[in-house]
């Protein structure tokens, strides 16, 4: 492995929270495939049997139960137990499971359901009016307009917060834009402002972005986190990404549009761990994922660099392209950080510690501000001249003696792909051979037809990942 270092500087708009695991065959000879389970315990109530959906198998197990309960028969309901998750049996969390469960379920699995019973993002449990009741809904970054839109409903966005307003030519028609309001600082909200908009829901970016005080102070409107910036693409039973996307088909009625895209992107999340777990540990790169925006790589000040950990979708996306996180490298303690500081002496001192360092950036940020430092990038920007510029100023940093320096849109980070769309573009930089079968501009346009936009291709338009070499290597 090259010892020299090879600077890949992320600039990210976009978090994804994560995604993982699936059961599936893939079968490259049939294109239709079939439906398959997830391997998640999706938290809606009334998923009795603690698989990834409510159907009729759920109301068919609660009136089982009911009628074992109902007759005494306390050999029955020991055989239920095995199978039954009494918790979600009771469809309107109640405290008690009777035929109104039963109803609740059915009604549910048939797409009828006016309320549901369910856990949000950080497992709270939460009810709410649901389907063909929200028609006026807010969206905070860029998690929740890309949620919204790879269901289908595009129409039920009423309004957006800044970062995403500035890609409003990209995400909506001509049309679309007119009935859409600007929320601004979603960070420090104007309530007066959003309170006049009157709607009926407003996903949240986080679970840390004031949503208690979003609750209490917007009247009328069901503030909702759904646990996107959360996610896990190594591990779906873990994964919030996962449970998110689903509950969301549930709530805004397109469990199938939710079901196709979670198994797309499970797809895809499969085919790459199968080929990173095919990379001997030795032959994997080691990289640090960091910043570029007001950091050492931009403005060559200070001795030290952060480095995300695995419990963020850039540290994830590392394993998943078949990389060893630096920190992991170093045994540096992290817990349940999100990133860690590392000196830049242990970095760049040691002799092949680190083989690609990726920098992540914020252009439009959840607090309303653009970032002047950070490169133009995305769906929006077909000019490629920062994206150039970024990648000469780091390469020009008197610590980094890289051969190669390879920008990436934030688009991957804050969006909603999990991480796994940024693991196929840096799987072709750091293993190109072995991700040579994944083709990640052909998946980011698959990507943009889920957001439901139309002519527009990737391969022509968009700054997204780019990479150069450095004058002196």
């Amino acid at each position: 492995m090259n010892s020299k270092l090879i600077a890949v500087t992320a600039v990210a708009v976009i978090i994804v929270a994560s995604a993982a695991a699936a059961i599936i065959v893939l079968n490259d000879d049939d294109d239709e495939k079939k439906d398959y389970k997830i391997d998640t315990k999706l938290e809606v109530y009334g998923n009795a049997d603690g698989d990834d959906d409510v159907d009729s198998d759920d109301a068919d197990l609660i009136q089982q139960w009911i009628d074992a309960v109902n007759s005494d028969d306390n050999d029955k309901q020991t055989e239920l137990k095995q199978m039954i998750n009494l918790d979600f049996a009771d469809a309107d969390n109640n405290g008690t499971i009777d035929s109104k469960d039963v109803e609740q379920t059915k009604a549910i699995a048939n797409g009828e359901a006016t309320h549901l019973w369910f856990q949000d993002g950080i497992q709270k449990d939460r009810d709410m009016d649901i389907g063909d009741s929200i028609q006026k809904v807010g969206c905070e970054y860029f998690t929740g307009v890309e949620t919204m839109l790879i269901l289908g409903l595009a129409d039920k966005i009423a309004a957006v917060d800044f970062a995403p307003w500035q890609y409003l030519d990209f995400y909506f028609t001509d049309d679309q834009k007119k009935n859409i309001s600007n929320l601004n600082n979603m960070n420090e909200p104007d309530y007066d402002a959003v309170n006049k908009l009157n709607l009926d829901v407003l996903l949240i970016f986080s679970s840390t972005a004031n949503y208690e005080a979003k609750q209490d102070k917007l009247v009328g409107t069901d503030v909702l986190y759904l646990g996107l910036y959360n996610p896990d693409i190594i591990n779906t039973q873990s994964s919030s990404f996962i449970q998110g996307i689903l509950k969301a088909g549930y709530i805004f009625g397109a469990v199938d549009k939710a079901r196709a895209y979670t198994q797309w992107i499970l797809e895809y999340r499969d085919k790459m761990l199968s080929i990173e777990e095919s990379i001997p540990e030795a032959d994997k790169p080691v990289v640090l994922m960091s910043n570029y925006t007001q950091s050492y790589f931009c403005t060559g000040a200070g001795d030290q660099v952060p480095a995300y950990t695995q419990n963020d979708p850039l540290g994830q996306a590392v394993i998943l392209a078949g990389g060893i996180n630096i920190h992991e490298k170093l045994g540096t303690d992290y817990g349940s950080k999100y990133s860690v500081k590392i000196n830049l002496d242990s970095l760049f001192t040691e002799a092949g510690t680190v083989d690609y360092i990726c920098l992540h950036n914020v252009k439009y940020t959840y607090g309303g501000m653009t970032m002047a430092s950070t490169p133009a990038h995305g769906y929006l920007q077909d000019d490629d001249t920062e994206f150039r510029n970024a990648i000469d100023i780091a390469l020009g940093q008197s610590f980094v003696t890289t051969e190669t320096v390879a920008m990436m849109a934030g688009d991957f980070r804050n969006g909603c792909t999990g991480g796994v769309l940024l693991a196929a573009y840096l799987g072709n930089l750091i293993n190109p051979e072995q991700y040579s079968s994944i083709d990640p501009v052909d998946m980011h346009n698959e990507y943009v037809k889920f957001l439901g936009i139309e002519g527009y291709d990737v391969g022509e338009h968009g700054v997204f990942f780019e990479y150069g070499k450095n004058p002196t290597s």
